[in-house]
């Protein structure tokens, strides 16, 4: 195990914390290693900051990543950047403890997740999915191989094949795209981990990138 990797979290009103560990298999510098093997390895947690406590909410988890709160505090959206999809964790009311999906099929990997200051939510993408072909959706029935890859594969040649396309996804509150920002030669923006909002302007940053990028949004976002 390469310990948690305590990756992008969001905390409750009343002082609980909720992060995931991405990968036990996989420590963060070989985040790649981890996205290209795909395995049930994360895992979503919770912090009481009151109680000292620490509780697993959902294991087995592909590569989980980003989360958000929403604004009531009823939910909790975590990414699942492998299977290019959005899990939602009920944190309150009748379906409390339970789960589903909240978007799946998505045009990329997701990464952070943030809310919109008109509602719904900004989903960075780590990476897009190619059309026609994907490599990582084309060897995701075949988890050997992916992990025989992983083993083989020198991390610096992996990291050299990585797509640079910067992507950002509108969510509406019930999971439907609305709309994207696309940077398809990555000349400002190679790829997308955090997304956040501050009075009209949408602020962009990369896990690859010693820079944030700064874009003035239009009345239509």
């Amino acid at each position: 195990s390469s310990g948690i990797n305590a990756e992008y979290g969001d905390i409750t009103k009343d002082g609980v914390i909720y992060f995931t560990d991405s990968s036990s298999r996989h420590p963060r510098k070989y985040n790649l290693y981890a996205f290209l093997e795909g395995g049930p390895h994360g895992t979503l947690f919770s912090y009481d900051l009151n109680t000292l406590e620490i509780q697993v909410l959902m294991s087995g988890l592909h590569m989980p990543n980003g989360v958000q709160l929403a604004a009531d505090e009823s939910y909790l959206l975590v990414s699942e950047t492998v299977r290019a999809r959005i899990i939602r964790y009920w944190l309150k009311g009748e379906k409390a403890g339970s789960w589903d999906f909240f978007a799946t099929n998505l045009p990329g990997y997701p990464d952070n997740i943030r809310r919109r200051e008109n509602g719904g939510y900004w989903v960075g993408m780590a990476a897009i999915r190619r059309h026609p072909f994907s490599l990582v959706d084309y060897l995701a029935p075949y988890p050997q191989v992916r992990a025989t890859i992983t083993k083989i594969l020198p991390y610096y040649l992996l990291r050299s094949l990585a797509s640079q396309y910067g992507m950002v996804v509108v969510l509406d509150e019930f999971g439907n795209i609305l709309d994207s920002l696309q940077d398809p030669g990555g000349a400002v923006v190679p790829s997308v981990s955090e997304v956040a909002e501050i009075g009209g302007v949408l602020y962009i940053g990369s896990y690859h990138s010693n820079y944030i990028a700064r874009l003035t949004l239009r009345n239509e976002f």
